[in-house]
């Protein structure tokens, strides 16, 4: 019988897709939270259709004025409207843009100048939100949370559990140098730690090697309180004689050990995919981490690492691992990978690539995540016509088969998301076909495994929809879809109101926003052959945040 078969379709998805037509259509739900910055991108979505998600450039940022020495700072004074205002608290607008510009300009250069965190998490719907804020603090003289922590967010479980990944806040620390200036230093204690969001309580997941804070992200979870994602097992000697350094007053340069240690930590970390058990209250009921499928040479000196990026309730864990390319004894690349019973297991690794392929790539497959039927997602590198793409797939780990179901067109490149019980896989992939273009227009999709059928999920909405939608996120167990989508609106400044040009008009532009998509029980498609908006909306060419957003995972600073 086919296994498929047997998925229990809720009455809900029975009536999407009873006609095998996917015979309805899709609401597009705005979400509380894309009022509070500038873009925001879908990561997760829970039971209730909570959506999880990143917000970019929070509006009406707080400038700590204790860390502004304008009476010594000629430069930043001369370029605001009223120096003598900020200094007693009072920022105008244009004030407010100048000091975040100075801010941001300054701070990865300076550890005297405040961090205020580019990227936020919240978890939203359309009627409010909860900011997720990591591990930060209140500062006194701000008088609220310190706003230095970037949270980048995992996933969220059917129950609302979330799981990302925090840094440590930015703290003041005093210090007077060998000339007798006195100075304020912002110091973190880590640069990241994954956590779980549960009860209203933020629980640490402190990895195994802790030293300088260690390294940990938390990926995924599963209803079960299985958590994926990565931590420090090991670290390099060289970070041990960076720390010798540091705790020598002879070879430590004029700076606080602290600030030294911070350097030393940007050496980096031996890390490996890791899954940790928590109960209902969020104690810690098990952790474990995996070894490499293969056992490098005695004297390669390389670390491989893994990372396990979503669980289901099996506790069995997907992500990437390392492992020699079949092809190829001599190369070793990052593949998809399986984590359970203690053991790691690739798959997606016998494609044949060419030798430039294999300089160009250290990754050649990845999985995105795995439902509770022991089905996985992911995609592949492969090579069409002589060009590299990505490709998505679906594993069934029990009969172990690889599947590449057709998408846009052969050309496309492709990425698969996520995967619910009842098969239904959203994702997203080009739709243009112009050869040389760096950035092609994409678009989400919803694939069905059960009947094969891909659908561009803009043909599932209403042709009047001002939302083009470019990535499928996230979804649930009710159909509900956690999206991107891009939309023209007025430009806004840093406190959220529109930009106006010379001539007082408002300045449009194309924003990133995260969206809801509710399905139609009974609905139906509308045919937008003769609509002209519909046409213009097949896919989004949003290349500069497309690719800020494939690389959250990796935004938050190592130092």
């Amino acid at each position: 019988m086919n296994k498929n078969s047997l998925l229990p379709l809720s009455a809900l998805s029975l009536a999407i897709f009873a006609s095998g037509a996917f015979a309805a259509s899709y609401q597009v739900v705005p979400l509380d939270a894309t009022d509070k910055g500038q873009y925001t991108f879908a990561s997760g979505i829970s039971g209730d259709g909570d959506v999880l998600l990143t917000l970019d450039t929070p509006y009406s940022p707080l400038i700590d004025i204790s860390l502004l020495d304008l009476d010594n700072n000629e430069a930043l004074s001369n370029l605001l409207e009223s120096p003598d205002d900020v200094k007693n608290g009072v920022i105008s607008k244009k004030d407010l843009a100048v000091l975040f510009a100075y801010v941001n300009s300054q701070a990865d250069s300076s550890p005297l100048v405040q961090r205020i965190a580019r990227y936020v998490a919240y978890l939203s719907d359309n009627d409010g939100s909860e900011k997720l804020t990591g591990f930060d603090v209140t500062d006194s003289d701000l008088g609220d949370l310190t706003n230095s922590v970037t949270v980048s967010p995992g996933k969220v479980n059917t129950d609302g559990v979330v799981v990302g990944t925090s840094s440590a806040p930015y703290l003041k620390l005093a210090y007077t140098n060998e000339s007798d200036d006195e100075l304020t230093y912002l110091i973190r204690d880590f640069a990241s730690r994954g956590f779980v969001r549960i009860n209203g309580q933020t629980v640490a997941l402190v990895p195994q090697e802790v030293t300088l804070g260690g390294y940990s992200e938390a990926l995924g979870i599963s209803d079960n309180l299985w958590v994926a994602g990565i931590s420090s097992v090991d670290k390099p000697e060289g970070m041990d004689t960076a720390i010798a350094n540091c705790d020598d007053d002879e070879k430590r340069p004029d700076v606080p050990v602290e600030y030294c240690y911070s350097n030393a930590r940007s050496i980096g970390y031996m890390n490996k995919a890791t899954l940790w058990k928590l109960d209902n209250q969020g104690n810690m009921l098990d952790s474990k981490t995996f070894d490499l499928p293969f056992t490098p040479a005695e004297d390669d000196t390389n670390f491989y690492p893994s990372r396990a990026v979503d669980v289901n309730n099996a506790g069995i864990a997907v992500g990437t691992s390392f492992d020699r390319y079949p092809q190829n004894n001599d190369a070793t690349r990052g593949f998809a990978a399986v984590f359970a019973d203690g053991k790691t297991t690739v798959f997606a690794n016998n494609e044949d690539y060419t030798n430039q392929t294999l300089r160009n790539n250290s990754y050649l497959s990845w999985t995105a995540a795995i439902n509770n039927h022991n089905q996985v997602v992911g995609q592949t590198l492969k090579l069409v016509n002589g060009f590299e793409r990505t490709k998505f797939f679906v594993y069934d780990l029990d009969e172990q088969t690889l599947e590449y179901p057709d998408d846009f067109f052969p050309g496309s490149s492709s990425v698969a998301r996520d995967i619910n019980d009842a098969g239904l896989v959203v994702g997203d992939g080009e739709v243009e076909t112009t050869i040389g273009s760096a950035n092609r227009r994409r678009a989400a999709f919803l694939y069905d495994l059960n009947d094969k059928q891909f659908r561009n999920l803009n043909d599932l909405v209403a042709c009047d929809s001002p939302y083009t939608l470019v990535q499928g996120n996230a979804i649930n167990e009710n159909g509900e879809i956690a999206a991107t989508a891009t939309y023209k609106r007025a430009k806004l400044d840093i406190v959220g109101e529109p930009l106006l040009d010379d001539a007082g008009n408002q300045i449009m532009e194309e924003a990133a926003v995260a969206v809801k998509l509710v399905p139609i029980p009974g609905g139906n498609i509308d045919d937008c052959s003769s609509d002209d908006d519909k046409i213009e909306r097949q896919g989004a060419s949003f290349g500069w945040w497309m690719l800020g957003l494939l690389g959250l995972g990796g935004l938050i600073r190592r130092r």
